[in-house]
């Protein structure tokens, strides 16, 4: 099924950017001597740390003020990662390696009652998951916002160690339904933006999502996750009623380049603004 290799996809440093000894494994709740600051296990750091990297960015992150906020010594994060850098790839290893295993368990569960679940329903159930450990970490998606902005060491991390595996798995399920007729021509790319930039985004954009409570009203998470499974799908879906595929691109050159638009309800509304 389209997930079911999922389990085998591990996310690690490349060569230069190894986690540093005693990082994860060796130094967990350790105490400063100092100060007697606050005892923190390294899970807890790397959320933070992961949180922080999300809402500033890399280069305006500052250690010192982690360690501060966390109410640690100033040098506490340095002496068990080293470097911001080692700190960054650490952070990103655990927060998509738990990522990941929230979409696997989500997917597995939503396929359970199932007799023979076949790739269609395979698909829905990952969209369906995806959507739901999106929404319980919101920091990644807030993350890949501003990684995807720029071409550097860190987004071809995570491109190398967890989007290739992961979407390469969901290429795969998709090329079969397109070879068997049974969804439109739709790209991995457009998936994957379509759920990370689109149907994600009131989980990640929680400002601007709250500007809608007045004409929806406040967001439900999970009825959202539900309507935008259910959009999604029936979108990408060839039903009967479908005569060719690509009936939109033909229809565009059909049309010809689009005409001067005159006064109309959106513009007479933004006019009135």
């Amino acid at each position: 099924m389209g997930m079911a290799k999922v389990d085998t996809v591990e996310t690690r440093p490349d060569p230069g950017h190894a986690r540093p000894t005693g990082g994860l494994a060796g130094k967990s709740g350790r105490a400063e001597t100092r100060g007697r600051p606050r005892i923190r296990q390294d899970d807890e750091i790397l959320d933070a740390a992961l949180r922080a990297f999300a809402a500033q960015g890399y280069d305006a992150m500052s250690l010192r003020s982690l360690n501060a906020r966390l109410g640690l010594s100033h040098g506490t994060i340095s002496q068990r990662f080293g470097t911001k850098e080692r700190l960054y790839f650490a952070a990103i290893d655990l927060g998509f390696t738990r990522f990941i295993g929230d979409i696997e368990q989500r997917r597995r569960h939503l396929l359970g009652p199932l007799d023979t679940p076949d790739d269609l329903a395979d698909l829905r159930a990952t969209i369906r998951a995806f959507l739901g450990a999106a929404q319980s970490r919101p920091e990644l998606g807030r993350l890949m916002n501003q990684e995807g902005l720029v071409s550097t060491v860190r987004l071809r991390y995570i491109v190398e160690t967890v989007m290739t595996p992961v979407f390469g798995v969901i290429g795969g399920l998709l090329e079969r339904l397109r070879a068997d007729g049974r969804i439109r021509p739709v790209t991995t790319r457009g998936l994957f933006f379509l759920l990370g930039h689109g149907a994600e985004a009131p989980f990640t954009l929680t400002a601007l999502s709250e500007a809608f409570d007045d004409l929806d009203g406040p967001l439900d998470p999970e009825r959202h996750a539900d309507d935008m499974t259910d959009l999604i799908m029936r979108g990408i879906t060839v039903s009967e009623a479908d005569v060719t595929m690509g009936a939109t691109s033909a229809q565009r050159d059909l049309a010809g380049p689009p005409t001067p638009v005159g006064p109309t309800p959106l513009l007479d509304a933004l006019r009135r603004t």
